[in-house]
């Protein structure tokens, strides 16, 4: 212990004198173990406790897989549902769930929507939640067609529109004019992930799911068409993920015979939880960890050249020590002494620096992602950051000090040890430098990639005119809209109404969805295919619109006609197809008068037009790329559109062209609402422009924090090769001296120093190429239409890292032409 204090009191005497080198050390070490220290502090919330549920790696998630998407993510129905709980052996508990629709809290002057979530009575107990007031539901209340009429509020709705009351608890309140009592208010601390993922915000109560069908009119009891529900389930002891993934496959094979009309080409997929939740950022963050991984290496290698450059005007004190009598082990524990002293110095700067990038991605993560990934910089955090330090630390010093220890005590006493520079003794530096470029090739062309993907993604033509364009939802979960014909009545007059309005130019029924919002499918069959052949059904996107919907949107109509008012419910069932279904239903022939029917319904469905192609899904979803889905704005656009007579659904999206200034219109659209029912409230108000971004929220954020990490790593390989050739230089003042008493000119010397660097160089950015090829293929699910080996982005950033490197080459080049060879020979 003695010696060790000795050995730091002399390395902090050491580095007081060289306050240049140890602030460059300093920042070049706190920027990576910075990066780092934050990027774990988010890939622990993602990997390890991203949810606050009990034995979250025993919960399952359980949904249906349809034709083209095995994966999984569809609803299954409530009679499925029954079946899973008699047949199943995996779950000691399955919970169901239906979190489509929002309601109206219909007690106040204006109303308040509601984010509900319908759930059976173990839900609560699987998710572990606990109240702040009252309780929860019991097992005998939830009946299903038939359930007590109780609701359990959120904490945060409690505390917004109750005040945080404790008497709320048994108090009568009216969600879409039906009375509920509230039985209780959840803990501050539940967090309802799955019930969000829906709508992708916080659910604001919860209601038996024997109460859904009354409230929503979907899923009843014997509907084996209406598929609306999603699943949790809790493994007995000693059962694997492996086993009950296994089963419910199982199950769904069997739905397939038992119901053939409904199941067919359906199967059920159960994988953990987790993984549902937060699957969709693992490619996202292991790419972000190995960025800062890599600027952490850049870091520690430019150390360990600074280390290395201190180490050669050191070593006539070395050799003197060393003939002295210092043994070599005690030298190198001393130089690793100093390595640690840096490092002691670094840590709370970088810390600080990690403390800071952690409050930033918190800021930004509130606004952008689930509400259940929430990540500090905890003690397990600031353990991972100073254990990554002093490792850090130990490991890039290592070399330096082995190669300082190693001095030939003649040769650095004698005064031709003074003076140049041979190659084996710039070699370690060289190599480091080339691994330094080659490893910000590596993220330079991740980076790259990424922003080539995401600039092809959100300039890829829409097939509409998004221009002015103000969307608003509306849902008629109410029973005064329990009749088709109600619901028909209402949009009518809905449309008639915003048409009129000051400054709008058309008015468009879009529902169920736009971009930025789910959009409901249909398994359809085309006559004359036999639909017990799981590959004659084609899945498409289905809109319910209005007459003259597709010319309000700018979705051209290649042939055929439009639908009028008069394609009623009592009329033939029309349908205007997309290119792209009319070319997997019937190939190149014309479908305009050829039939198709849903795989749900027995009537025949005429095509009475084809219009463009439009993607009116949402581009680019993360959890569909985590499950190996592709982004739907790339792939071909199977959109069929009914007239909403024929197909009045309870969600209705309205979509309003305005003649400027489309936020100004969004006043007179509520009044023009209230004043058709005042007890619906209006959402998800927003020009089409704004949601299409908002959408691209998570791309642009991972290619952002990509770019800054590839950025940093050229800034510091950068500044390694300076360092290296400026290290060069003064070691080689008096060949240079030599060179130019000789003859050579200038421009021969540059020549030479540049040659050096760009050399380096050129022989990082090789290995990087090919190095990156194969690493870049880890993020090939964020990629949307871009190569892996893209040769255009390769030779882009080449250029990019060859240009950064020649002005890095440049200043120490320059400096080596100016010296004086008079000064250089002198003897010293």
């Amino acid at each position: 212990m003695g010696s060790l204090l000795q050995d730091v009191r002399y390395a902090v005497r050491m580095l007081h004198k060289s306050p240049g080198f140890l602030l460059v050390a300093v920042l070049t070490l706190a920027l990576g173990i910075g990066a780092n220290t934050a990027i774990f502090s988010v890939a622990h919330a993602v990997f390890f406790s991203s949810t606050r549920y009990p034995e979250i790696s025993r919960l399952m998630f359980v949904s249906r897989g349809y034709p083209g998407f095995p994966q999984g993510g569809g609803n299954f129905t409530y009679p499925a549902y029954r079946d899973m709980l008699q047949q199943n052996t995996s779950f000691d508990s399955l919970a169901a769930f239906q979190s489509f629709g929002a309601l109206a809290l219909t007690d106040t002057p204006d109303p308040i929507r509601v984010n509900v979530n319908y759930i059976t009575p173990s839900y609560f107990q699987l998710l572990g939640t606990t109240t702040a007031a009252g309780r929860l539901f019991r097992r005998e209340e939830d009946r299903y067609g038939d359930a007590d009429s109780l609701v359990v509020l959120s904490y945060g709705f409690w505390q917004q529109h109750f005040a945080g009351d404790p008497a709320v608890v048994g108090r009568v309140i009216h969600l879409n004019q039906q009375a509920l009592t509230v039985v209780g208010v959840a803990a501050d601390s539940f967090r309802d992930a799955p019930g969000e993922m829906d709508s992708g915000e916080p659910v604001d109560a919860w209601i038996p799911l024997g109460l859904a069908y009354k409230l929503t009119g979907y899923s009843s009891t014997t509907d084996r068409m209406s598929a609306i529900l999603w699943g949790v389930g809790h493994l007995k002891p000693g059962v694997t993920l492996t086993q009950s993934a296994g089963e419910f496959l199982e199950i769904g094979k069997r739905f397939e015979k038992l119901y053939p009309a409904t199941d067919r080409g359906f199967t059920l997929v159960a994988r953990p939880l987790q993984d549902q939740l937060v699957g969709q950022f693992y490619s996202p963050v292991w790419l972000l960890v190995a960025g800062s991984l890599f600027v952490l290496l850049i870091g520690c290698a430019n150390v360990a050249n600074l280390l290395l450059a201190r180490l050669a005007g050191r070593r006539r004190e070395l050799a003197t020590r060393l003939a002295l009598g210092v043994t070599r082990e005690r030298l190198v524990a001393q130089l690793l002494a100093e390595n640690l002293v840096i490092v002691a110095v670094a840590t709370p700067v970088g810390i600080a620096l990690a403390v800071g990038m952690v409050s930033l991605l918190r800021s930004w993560s509130r606004l952008n992602l689930p509400h259940l990934l929430e990540f500090s910089m905890n003690g397990n955090m600031l353990l991972a950051g100073v254990i990554l330090a002093v490792l850090t630390g130990i490991l890039f010093g290592l070399v330096p000090a082995f190669i300082g220890a190693g001095a030939d005590v003649r040769d650095a006493l004698s005064q031709s040890g003074r003076q140049g520079s041979s190659l084996g003794r710039r070699r370690p530096m060289q190599i480091l430098v080339v691994c330094e470029v080659c490893l910000a090739l590596i993220l330079l062309a991740g980076a790259g990639l990424l922003l080539k993907s995401l600039r092809r993604l959100t300039t890829i033509d829409l097939g509409f005119n998004t221009r002015n364009l103000l969307t608003l939802r509306v849902d008629l979960n109410s029973g005064r809209y329990t009749e088709p014909e109600a619901r028909v009545a209402f949009a009518r007059q809905l449309l008639d109404k915003a048409q009129n309005l000051p400054g709008v130019q058309s008015a468009t029924l879009t529902g169920p969805g736009m971009p930025g919002r789910a959009t409901w499918v249909i398994e359809a069959v085309a006559e004359g295919r036999d639909a017990h052949d799981a590959a004659n059904i084609i899945m498409s996107n289905r809109h319910s619109v209005n007459p003259g919907a597709l010319a309000n949107l700018g979705i051209r109509l290649l042939r055929g006609r439009d639908f009028t008012w008069d394609d009623g419910d009592r009329s033939p069932r029309v349908a205007v197809v997309s290119e792209s279904t009319a070319k997997a239903y019937w190939g190149d022939t014309d479908p305009v008068g050829k039939h198709f029917r849903a795989t749900s319904d027995s009537d025949w469905i005429t095509v009475i037009g084809v219009a463009r192609d439009a993607r009116l899904s949402q581009r680019f979803v993360l959890s569909d790329a985590a499950i190996g889905i592709a982004p739907a704005g790339l792939g071909p656009q199977r959109d069929v559109y009914l007239p909403y007579p024929q197909r009045p659904n309870r969600a209705l999206v309205l979509a309003v062209r305005v003649l400027a200034n489309p936020e100004s219109v969004s006043p007179s659209l509520r009044r023009a609402l209230a004043s058709l029912d005042p007890t619906l409230p209006v959402y998800d108000i927003s020009t089409l422009d704004a949601r299409l971004s908002d959408q691209d929220q998570a791309s642009r954020a991972v290619t952002v924090l990509t770019g800054l990490y590839a950025l940093l790593a050229l800034f510091l390989a950068a500044l390694g090769l300076f360092g290296v050739l400026a290290h060069t230089v003064s070691q080689r003042t008096q060949e240079i001296g030599i060179r130019m008493a000789l003859g050579a000119v200038p421009a021969d010397v540059l020549r030479i120093v540049m040659g050096e660097g760009l050399l380096l160089t050129a022989a990082g950015a090789l290995a990087g190429v090919a190095a990156a090829s194969l690493v870049t293929r880890l993020a090939a699910t964020l990629l949307f239409g871009v190569s892996a080996a893209d040769p255009q982005v390769y030779g882009g950033i080449s250029v990019v890292l060859l240009t950064v490197a020649a002005l890095a080459c440049y200043v120490p080049a320059r400096r080596a032409t100016r010296v004086d060879p008079m000064v250089a020979l002198r003897y010293e």
